[in-house]
């Protein structure tokens, strides 16, 4: 992003980062404090810190994502897009392979002060706008029943870490609420090594670090922030352009002197447009040509364009899912389709998983307060196998199926291959008992579900058959669980 205290410079040569964006940045290890040898401000020796960006950096980066998601429509697409695919649909669901368990968890997801499904969209908006996501754990001193407030990230001084592991967050120093300068500190719930059991004050995540050495979180729409402002900029400089071409303009000629064409001004009452419907009478000596503006919207469009391909790339959607779909067709769509559903599903796996140890910490609370024993046994809702497990492993979250599309995928493949079996058996390359044989082989080998031979025909329309894969794969494939270690 541009930075905020260092100027601004045009550099000689293309390069890959300026000084002032290195700085802002915090990419150089150690960077933006002072160099001692000249003074420069950005740089500190190595060894003394990491390469996390400065807090301004930071803090910028969350004020122009809310702005951009509240006045910018193409910040608003890019984070509704996730966070209608993430979570929406179907929407967020919670499961446990324990009866007891399943109670203790339901009575936390569906308690009024919680109601972590009617949360849902908001709070991964927050967090996909804000880059960390911050709760406060209110526990029950006797009931052991948790509820959670959540925290401001702007209020985070610093994540203090365990033995100095990154990976390790121990606690969270915060501002206080008051003005004041005491300081509070929230230990941040793990795991307990004597208990076995999660506890703490606060729950921290920051799912998008740049790397394993950071603390702090970025906002998920840092790397696309500066290009959505030049978006909005050409898009806004051709709307003023075009508005202004609208006032028509007239040159007008006068054959004499310059006396001439002060007493044909003077004449006219000045040198105002006729109003529109009136008529203009000279003579041969006077020449109107009204003079029409260029606005640029070709040359405009086309600038928007590339803009956006950087946006759509950055964000990890497909060009034609923001803008511009006239421009693609619908086998251009599919293909683009698959790496698109991988970064979204990859959004919602992290996403997912923060849900279920949000769950998992309310479970052993309650096995804390004795409301349930440390060791359940869970039933594997495929194979039916049951095994003894701490209670908290048998809670996993389920969101919206992401590769829907994968449906029409396997329609299409099985449909293809019964053609081609059909003209195998037309010139006898096959026997009609081989054919099936290989058909239903085909069928469940690559689909995994029984094989249906009404549904096997040439004929048969790719969405029935869809819609047969997809509701026989439903409840085993396709679905992101967030499952305990």
């Amino acid at each position: 992003m541009r930075p905020w205290f260092a100027p601004g410079r045009r550099p000689e040569r293309a390069v890959e980062a300026t000084p002032e964006q290195v700085i802002a940045t915090g990419a150089m290890y150690g960077t933006y404090g002072r160099d001692p040898v000249d003074n420069d401000l950005g740089y500190r020796r190595g060894g003394s810190g990491g390469r996390e960006p400065p807090y301004w950096t930071l803090e910028k980066a969350r004020t122009y994502s809310v702005a951009a998601y509240r006045a910018n429509p193409m910040a608003t697409a890019i984070i509704d897009t996730y966070t209608a695919f993430c979570v929406g649909d179907s929407g967020v669901k919670l499961q446990a392979s324990n009866p007891q368990v399943q109670q203790v968890a339901e009575e936390f997801w569906t308690d009024p002060a919680n109601d972590l499904a009617g949360i849902q969209e908001i709070a991964l908006r927050s967090q996909l706008l804000l880059g960390e996501k911050l709760y406060e754990l209110m526990v029950g001193s006797n009931s052991g029943v948790v509820r959670f407030s959540p925290i401001e990230p702007a209020a985070i001084v610093e994540v203090h870490l365990r033995d100095g592991n990154p990976l390790w967050p121990d606690a969270v120093l915060l501002t206080p609420a008051d003005g004041s300068l005491d300081y509070q500190t929230r230990s941040l719930a793990r795991v307990d090594g004597a208990t076995g059991l999660r506890d703490g004050q606060a729950m921290f995540w920051a799912p998008w670090k740049t790397l394993d050495t950071d603390r702090r979180g970025m906002p998920f729409l840092t790397s696309v922030l500066d290009w959505l402002d030049n978006y909005d900029t050409v898009l806004s400089n051709m709307i003023d352009r075009t508005a202004l071409a609208r006032y028509i303009a007239y040159d007008v000629t006068v054959k004499g002197s310059d006396v001439d064409v002060q007493n044909f001004v003077q004449r006219r009452g000045g040198t105002h447009i006729p109003p529109s419907g009136s008529i203009e009478v000279h003579n041969e000596a006077v020449d109107w040509k009204p003079v029409a503006a260029q606005t640029g919207a070709y040359e405009d469009a086309k600038a928007n364009q590339s803009v956006l391909t950087n946006v759509a790339a950055g964000a990890g959607l497909a060009k034609t899912w923001l803008a511009e779909p006239e421009d693609a067709n619908r086998a251009t769509s599919l293909t683009m389709a698959e790496p698109v559903r991988r970064r979204v599903g990859g959004v919602q796996r992290a996403w997912l998983a923060q849900q279920a140890e949000l769950v998992r910490f309310a479970v052993d609370r309650a096995v804390a307060a004795r409301r349930l024993p440390f060791a359940v046994t869970a039933t594997d809702p495929k194979t039916r196998l049951q095994r003894e497990v701490p209670a908290s492993q048998c809670v996993s979250v389920t969101g919206p199926e992401i590769a829907a599309a994968d449906a029409q995928i396997a329609a299409q493949v099985l449909l293809n291959l019964s053609t081609g079996l059909e003209k195998l058996v037309q010139i006898r390359a096959l026997t009609p008992e081989a054919a099936a044989l290989a058909a239903q082989k085909g069928w469940e080998d690559y689909v995994g579900v029984p094989y249906v031979p009404s549904l096997a025909a040439p004929d048969v329309k790719p969405d029935d058959l869809a819609t047969h894969v997809d509701a026989t794969q439903r409840p085993t494939k396709g679905v992101l669980r967030a499952v305990g270690q």
